[in-house]
């Protein structure tokens, strides 16, 4: 990761100081700045279950890279992206799973993405039953790229919108264009999942996200990584004799190819 982190810095670099941001900068995901970009993605997750005095714990890993174009539609940008190349392992008391997952591999996902990081989904890959019982990757897009502010932010800053989610600058432009976003997201989500095949359930999730991201006005998102600690619980309530609580603790880091990326 940390090879990749230098490349994208020495790619800024050659453009010359000439073309550093002297201006407020855009947070706004332009066409140009995924017409074919490719994305290494790090994520690992830590998963703990309680129930009575039954404790479980689980580990789950995935590494891929992503390749993305994009184009203009209508204000927001038609997205395609698929799996370059993919690993995802799971770790439990019964042991280590590591399904193939090259059936997934080129597999089309599309929608479109909102200016802001909003991405709404029309199509996505086939995935394996055994790949899907490790990792689930039908939200791979829609949880993938970071949500950006909604208008200026000044130094130091803050930028809130009434999800919950707000977003600060901490500090100044970087040589060569770059800027800083650091945010923090909490939220409170319920779903129904079902038990069984006769009974559903209500589960309450506390979603706690923090995260930070570097920004080119030229290139668009550079690197990130986000940090959640999710905790469901599920009540004692029709079949469900005892109260069920995991908490889930995951680390996702992102680095961009730029010299990988053809169209550099």
């Amino acid at each position: 990761m940390t090879l990749g982190r230098a490349a994208v810095l020495a790619a800024l670099a050659s453009f010359g100081p000439g073309q550093a941001a002297s201006q407020e900068p855009q947070w706004r995901y332009l066409a140009r700045h995924l017409e074919c970009a490719l994305f290494q993605e790090t994520i690992r997750t830590k998963v703990r279950g309680e129930s009575g005095g039954a404790i479980v714990e689980d580990r789950a890993g995935r590494e891929a890279i992503l390749a993305v174009t994009a184009r203009d539609s209508s204000g927001d940008l038609a997205v395609e992206a698929w799996f370059d190349s993919l690993s995802v392992w799971r770790e439990t008391s019964a042991g280590r799973e590591t399904p193939d997952a090259d059936g997934v591999l080129g597999g089309r996902y599309r929608g479109s993405l909102s200016p802001g990081g909003r991405y709404h989904g029309a199509k996505t890959p086939f995935i394996p039953a055994d790949v899907a019982d490790v990792a689930d990757l039908s939200q791979t897009l829609s949880e993938f790229f970071p949500r950006l502010p909604g208008g200026r932010l000044t130094v130091g800053g803050t930028w809130r919108d009434s999800t919950g989610l707000e977003i600060r600058r901490p500090d100044a432009d970087r040589r060569g264009g770059q800027s800083r976003l650091e945010w923090t997201w909490n939220r409170r989500r319920s779903d129904r999942a079902e038990v069984t095949d006769t009974l559903a359930v209500t589960v309450e999730q506390m979603i706690r996200e923090t995260g930070d991201l570097v920004w080119s006005d030229r290139l668009g998102p550079l690197t990130w990584n986000r940090r959640l600690v999710i905790t469901a619980k599920i009540p004692t309530t029709g079949g469900v004799r005892r109260s069920i609580t995991s908490t889930i603790q995951q680390e996702i880091s992102v680095v961009r190819l730029v010299e990988r990326e053809p169209c550099r």
